[in-house]
Formats: structure tokens, C-alpha cells, sequence
């Protein structure tokens, strides 16, 4: 249920100071058109009334110096709370920088390494083919037929094959 705001109104008024005549007249009015809070009300103004006597409590002698101390404290954890977000951003992002230039630093290097052993192999490779004798010479190439010709493959024996299977 929700307060009505006319009372809540005169509630605090009447926790800060006396009625004035017109407040206490609409008061009345209120009473008598909510008879049902008129308790309420009673209990509140018997309340209001023992506070109203309690003394006064004691103020520290350093409560000004106090209060300001804590407003700094409030502002130095404030700019404190910015801080990381606007100036510190490298703080968070040199790790990560040092990280990928360690991959690519790696890479590079292993890189490096297998082109310096796949050409010293490529080197020894062209050591071993100068090392084989030359090719024959054209005059040999150009007898080839002949060369063919006197050494003829043996021929399959078809009817021996015949009978195999």
C-alpha cells in the first residue's frame, strides 16, 4: 500500500521543527477524514517527543577536520578507481605485446634454421653430382642404336606363359 503523501510530508516536518497554524489545520483535517490513523499519529507525536528531550550528542573537537579528511579519502579513492582505465591501459597490453614478438621472434628463428640446413643440404647435393663423372660424351649418345642392338632383351617365352596359367 502505498504512503499517502500529504502524511509522509507532515511527518518529517514534524520531526524537524513545531507545526506552524496552517500545518496543524491541515492535520486536522487529515485526522478527521482517516480516522484509522489518528493511533498511528499519536504514537509518532509521543515518539517525537521523547527525541525531542534526548540531550544533544557531543561533538568531537576535530569533526570539521574529520569530515574533510574523509571527503579527500573519497576523492583520492575516486581518481584512484580512474586511473587504471585511461593511463595504465599499457601496463595491460605490453604482456601481451612481449608475448607476440616472442612467437614471431621465435618463428623467425626456426624459420632461419630450416633454410640454413635445406640449403647447406642443397650444397652438398650439387658436391655429390659434380663429383660423378660427366656425361657421356654426344658421339656416344649418337650411337645408342647400335649400342641397343647388341645387347637385345630377352624375350618373354609366350609359350611357357601359356602353360603357367
Amino acid at each position: 500500500m502505498n504512503p499517502d503523501p500529504v502524511l509522509t510530508r507532515l511527518r518529517e516536518v514534524s520531526w524537524r521543527r513545531e507545526f506552524t497554524a496552517t500545518e496543524q489545520a491541515e492535520l486536522s483535517a487529515w485526522l478527521a477524514a482517516h480516522p484509522e490513523a489518528q493511533a498511528d499519529w499519536a504514537g509518532d507525536e509521543e515518539l517525537n517527543g521523547l527525541l525531542s528531550r534526548l540531550p544533544a550528542a557531543p561533538m568531537p573537537s576535530n569533526f570539521t577536520a574529520r569530515v574533510l579528511q574523509a571527503v579527500e579519502r573519497e576523492q583520492a579513492a575516486t581518481k584512484r578507481v580512474a586511473v587504471p582505465r585511461s593511463s595504465r591501459w599499457w601496463q595491460v597490453l605490453w604482456p601481451r605485446i612481449a608475448v607476440a614478438l616472442a612467437v614471431v621472434g621465435l618463428g623467425l628463428f626456426t624459420y632461419q634454421q630450416r633454410e640454413t640446413t635445406r640449403r647447406a643440404t642443397l650444397a652438398k647435393s650439387l658436391t655429390t653430382i659434380t663429383d660423378v663423372q660427366s656425361l657421356p660424351s654426344p658421339q656416344t649418345l649418337a650411337d645408342y642404336e647400335t649400342i641397343r642392338r647388341l645387347s637385345p632383351v630377352p624375350v618373354a617365352d609366350e609359350e611357357l606363359l601359356a602353360l603357367l596359367q
